[in-house]
């Protein structure tokens, strides 16, 4: 990543989180660690990896809770590795059987006894969203995210959690981590600490976890059998590669993953 667009990345989330501290948002113990977490991404990438080990090594004080969004995909899989650095962590998976088959539920309760967080699916209505998509109506990922935020953010007030991570690359600046309920606080890991995604791998692999993926889920599938809907896919690519979050030739292959006849 261009040195230039980090800096600007990291002053941005920076400024974000001092603003929540000022304003009373988060206790001085969370500022504190998310500050330290900031610092270390900031300063090297080794150090970076040693602090989320050295926190998980050495977490002995009481962490506040925190709920993760937890697709088992790279970028939530690696933001649960960083965010029990400074939270305890219960992980949650909205589950419709458009969106997740049989094989990436087990892949996510193999993951979470991996990384021994607690688990729990939820389950959403994607009905109509489904419908809709299938007569080619709306692209579903817009009404799709919000349904299952929805469905986690229910679950945060119900369990008295105020803290929801999610693995969010894009939400550069202020809006990385920011106030999403009077009470509740969202902090998108990678895009928090301007990571990429081959530094999500970076971190994956230090904890020997190797996670291979086709690009989209079901759902997203069937909206590429319309070529008018596959646009607003790579529109969304194409943004990843222009914020330098993944690579132009990890962009490419998206694309491909997205054009190609099923």
């Amino acid at each position: 990543m261009d040195e230039q667009i980090k800096s600007s990345g990291m002053n941005a989330s920076k400024n974000a989180l001092d603003g929540l501290f000022n304003d009373g948002s988060i206790s001085k113990e969370i500022y504190e660690k998310l500050l330290e977490l900031h610092f270390a991404k900031n300063k090297c990438f080794d150090e970076f990896i040693q602090y989320i080990k050295n926190s998980l090594m050495n977490g002995n004080y009481k962490k506040e809770k925190a709920l993760v969004a937890f697709s088992g995909g790279v970028d939530s899989t690696a933001s649960s590795i960083i965010g029990s650095a400074i939270f305890q962590i219960t992980s949650v998976s909205a589950h419709s059987p458009h969106i997740i088959t049989d094989e990436t539920k087990k892949n996510i309760i193999n993951l979470s006894e991996k990384l021994k967080i607690t688990h729990e699916f939820l389950d959403v209505d994607l009905e109509d969203v489904l419908n809709d998509t299938i007569s080619a109506k709306y692209h579903p990922c817009g009404r799709c995210h919000g349904a299952v935020e929805e469905v986690i953010l229910n679950y945060a007030k119900k369990n008295n959690i105020k803290y929801i991570i999610y693995g969010d690359m894009l939400s550069i600046g202020h809006l990385s981590i920011r106030k999403v309920d009077e009470k509740i606080v969202r902090v998108n890991i990678p895009s928090f600490l301007t990571m990429t995604k081959n530094e999500s791998r970076a971190v994956l692999s230090e904890f020997n976890i190797d996670i291979r993926q086709s690009y989209g889920c079901k759902l997203l599938k069937k909206a590429h059998k319309h070529e008018h809907m596959q646009k607003y896919t790579i529109q969304r690519i194409l943004r990843e590669v222009r914020a330098q979050v993944i690579t132009a030739e990890e962009g490419f292959k998206n694309i491909l993953d997205v054009v190609k006849i099923n």
